[in-house]
């Protein structure tokens, strides 16, 4: 039997979410998280989506899209690793001095986390790299 490879993944190349407000959520992703828009795209019935990149080469799709975004309301579909946990609290103090709100940091399967609602309460999780043994849980 012939051994098969999986070609090569070299990460990943965008996160799409779906947003009711385009302008509302870009400003949010902007001013909260440190994205940068890159590229406005249109139809003929006008804005459709925004491309935001980061500093650390992430890039996220915004598309507006209010059903899908009410749909995914309380879940989440974008975790952030962003170091330790002195980091992590570093984080908790950016976002309580913009008066965003925050479920504060807890234990997760795979570290600590915060998890934050964008404008349409999808959530945004913010994780350690520290990960728990399964003898700690």
């Amino acid at each position: 039997m012939e051994k098969r490879t999986t070609p090569r993944i070299l990460g990943i190349h965008h996160v799409r979410l779906p947003v009711s407000d385009l302008s509302r959520a870009r400003d949010w992703y902007r001013e909260v998280l440190g994205l940068v828009p890159v590229l406005d795209y249109e139809e003929e019935e006008g804005p459709v989506g925004i491309v935001l990149s980061h500093e650390s080469g992430m890039t996220v799709g915004l598309h507006h899209d209010p059903t899908r975004a009410d749909a995914l309301r309380g879940f989440c579909i974008l975790a952030l690793e962003v170091g330790t946990q002195a980091a992590l609290h570093d984080w908790v103090a950016h976002l309580d001095t913009l008066d965003v709100s925050h479920a504060g940091i807890r234990d997760g399967h795979l570290g600590l986390l915060v998890e934050v609602p964008d404008p349409d309460g999808i959530l945004v999780q913010l994780h350690t790299t520290e990960h728990p043994s399964a003898d700690e849980a």
